[in-house]
């Protein structure tokens, strides 16, 4: 599905949605918790209006009706010195060389909290709409000021419309039982 026809059935799905009830953030900050990756993130839910306006201004402009419209929206910051420091002490300080693999192996783990963020909201039937183009620095001064995270990724989050894949597979009944395997 390309980006523009996501969005609108994202804006159209928005119209007819209530918010995201807090149990259902709740249930997806605690899946967010189980990634072995997760320790440096910080993964904040937008989901009152001054919030979603205070996100929207940090925003493409494209993308800044889709956030004020959004049950929630969610954004991903993620903290380079901790991983930096983790590397240093691992390798007794060692200097430039541990410094770079430690921020590009940080740069790596930040890119798949979007990933693992899109993962965990499909399990719990949400849809992840990602923001383009936002300002960073813009964020972090507004969500993540006074820390050390860097914001990697900002999204939409959505119930999803369509129905799941297990919603389409028949259910077998318990009693039913399991066929010995033909070999």
């Amino acid at each position: 599905m390309s980006a523009s026809l996501h969005r609108l059935a994202a804006a159209r799905l928005a119209d007819e949605a209530p918010p995201l009830p807090r149990a259902r953030l709740e249930e997806l900050h605690a899946l967010l918790t189980l990634d072995p990756i997760a320790a440096p993130s910080r993964t904040l839910f937008v989901a009152s209006a001054a919030n979603k306006a205070r996100l929207a201004r940090g925003a493409s402009p494209d993308d800044r009706d889709q956030i004020l419209t959004a049950p929630a929206c969610a954004i991903v910051g993620y903290d380079f010195a901790f991983a930096v420091n983790i590397v240093l002490s691992a390798l007794d300080g060692d200097g430039a060389a541990a410094t770079s693999l430690a921020i590009r192996t940080a740069a790596r783990a930040a890119a798949l909290q979007g990933e693992t963020l899109s993962r965990a909201a499909a399990a719990l039937g949400l849809v992840v709409t990602p923001l383009a183009d936002f300002d960073a620095a813009a964020l972090k001064s507004g969500f993540f000021a006074g820390t050390q995270a860097t914001v990697v990724f900002a999204c939409r989050l959505d119930p999803d419309p369509a129905p799941g894949r297990a919603d389409l597979i028949p259910l077998i009944s318990r009693r039913t039982a399991c066929p010995k395997p033909s070999n």
